[in-house]
């Protein structure tokens, strides 16, 4: 675990630490979006939700871009 914190620190100079904000940038944007599209009440169609969720994917993958370069 102290390993992982390590690789976290700013600037990030190594692959793992780099993989670690990638992965939490996309489980963020997802979860930011996914569940409030759970819980609406109307059915929104599975490709309006799957496009949602992509586009989100997309800026927290071009905002960790932003901020790690």
């Amino acid at each position: 675990m102290t390993y992982i914190i390590e690789t976290m620190k700013f600037p990030v100079d190594n692959f793992l630490g780099m993989l670690l904000y990638v992965v939490l940038f996309m489980a963020g944007a997802a979860l930011l979006i996914g569940i409030p599209l759970h819980f609406i009440p109307y059915q929104v169609p599975y490709p309006v939700k799957n496009a949602a969720i992509g586009t989100a994917v997309f800026i927290g993958i071009f905002i960790w871009w932003l901020l790690i370069f």
